[in-house]
């Protein structure tokens, strides 16, 4: 259970979710007992006639509003996402549709712009900070017809792998409320675990994608890094951002990343994938779920491999963050460009002097704010150097994939989940990663395996994902 330490910090600090003009009822006959499972189901029920844009964000909303504020997973909600489901239902009735996104309800983590709302990254600080225009992957996800539902909670500037924020309180698991969602893209994760959206957006610096889908049974998906535009987004660090979709299968996730402008081309199952041995050994109960799932993939043909333990210099363990070196000035370049002229504080300093955040991070802003550009050359070199090395065993064991368990932690409470270094591979190297569910811990929690592969490798990666998906049990 919690513990004093690890209470909650509740929902409605700042904003609460407002009252939805949007929550009113689908026309009779559009609503459906249960939402599609998937974005491809809903998709192919759109295209047949069998249900609306306008029932599906109804549909969103009914789960919501059965759920209450109670998991603190939605900040806010979109005031245009009726209009937008009835202009969706409109340009299908007139042929227009736009592709199997079209009508299909999504949410962002409230660190990605939509114009019209407010850019918080959970900090009361920024409650009021309107954007200038819609983050880049945003307008593609909205020319392909999706709907967005709203923003969801997350960590406070991102800084946690668990999801905490001033705004939005922790976000709490589904299936054990006493416990963290993890982070930071946690309310995305738990809007789309809850129905509230069939799919979301995140954002990844070092597992903020990955570690809240595993914690969640779902799939989520972090590029390569430069793959996907940045624009529009609140950074962390640059040079290791990545936005991508979290989603309840393989193939929901390839929609998503199509309509933001990276489309996935699956290849051949690869015969020889890299196991990452050093990152087990931490959680039996974790260890033995991906045991099981390698064991499918034994006998699907892919012969396993143990890679060798990396050198201590290049373990993802240790040595300076990116973040320290690259937060501040990152974040004061953001503040200045992106938002309407007096709706967001001028500056870092300017925020941490109104103390409008969470006392927990007062001495990580201080501390960011006086590394600003401290030991960046040395802490990139480091990380190409992991991806040096990392290719060059590769090579040597002639594998095309690598695997591990996504976090070596099943959360129990509400501190942030010590789930070792492996997330940060991707991180690091900029390789693309994606987690999908191997399967449940004997207290019905779901573990996530992830697997990390060159650029040139990806579709490796969504070929072993669909295989694990296909043989869970």
């Amino acid at each position: 259970m919690a513990t004093a330490r690890s209470k909650p910090v509740p929902a409605g600090i700042g904003p609460r979710l407002p009252a939805q003009g949007s929550r009113r009822p689908a026309r009779p006959g559009a609503r459906m007992t249960e939402p599609p499972a998937s974005i491809a189901a809903a998709a192919a029920m759109l295209a047949r006639g069998e249900t609306t844009a306008r029932a599906l964000l109804d549909q969103a909303l009914e789960r919501l509003n059965r759920d209450g504020d109670r998991f603190h997973a939605m900040r806010a909600l979109n005031p245009c996402a009726a209009q937008d489901a009835e202009a969706a239902d409109l340009a299908r009735s007139q042929g227009t549709a736009t592709g199997p996104l079209h009508g299909i309800p999504l949410v962002l983590k409230d660190n990605i712009d939509l114009a019209g709302m407010p850019t918080t990254s959970g900090c009361r600080a920024l409650a009021g900070a309107m954007p200038r225009r819609s983050a880049i992957i945003v307008e593609r996800l909205r020319d392909a017809g999706a709907v967005i539902v709203g923003k969801t909670n997350l960590s406070e500037f991102s800084f946690e792998i668990r999801s905490r924020s001033s705004l939005g309180g922790d976000v709490l698991h589904p299936r054990a409320p006493h416990a963290s969602a993890g982070g930071s893209s946690g309310g995305t994760a738990v809007a789309v675990a809850q129905g509230y959206a069939l799919g979301g957006i995140g954002t990844d610096t070092g597992g903020s994608i990955r570690i809240p889908a595993a914690f969640n049974g779902l799939v989520g998906f972090r590029p390569a890094h430069g793959a996907l535009p940045m624009q529009g987004i609140a950074p962390l660090a640059p040079s290791t951002d990545t936005v991508g979709p979290i989603a309840r299968t393989v193939a929901d996730a390839e929609l998503l990343l199509a309509a933001m402008g990276h489309g996935v081309s699956v290849s051949a199952l690869p015969r020889r994938i890299g196991v990452v041995r050093e990152v087990f050994g931490a959680n039996a109960a974790v260890d033995a779920v991906c045991a099981t799932a390698l064991d499918r993939l034994a006998e699907a043909g892919v012969t396993l491999v143990d890679l060798p333990a990396l050198p201590a210099d290049l373990n993802p363990g240790h040595g300076e963050h990116i973040v320290d070196a690259e937060f501040a000035t990152a974040f004061d370049a953001y503040l200045a460009s992106n938002f309407l002229p007096g709706s967001a504080p001028a500056s870092l300093d300017v925020i941490v002097a109104g103390e409008a955040f969470l006392p927990d991070h007062a001495k990580a802003l201080a501390a960011r704010i006086a590394a600003k550009d401290r030991e960046t050359a040395s802490i990139l070199a480091r990380h190409q150097a992991l991806a040096g090395h990392l290719g060059a065993a590769c090579a040597a064991l002639a594998i095309d994939a690598l695997v591990y368990p996504t976090s070596q932690a099943i959360p129990d409470d509400l501190e942030n989940p010590k789930g070792g270094w492996a997330p940060e591979l991707a991180a690091r190297s900029g390789w693309p990663a994606l987690t999908v569910c191997a399967g449940f811990a004997a207290n019905g929690m779901p573990v996530g395996i992830e697997f990390l592969a060159p650029p040139v490798n990806e579709g490796a990666l969504f070929a072993l994902a669909r295989l694990i998906e296909a043989t869970a049990v």
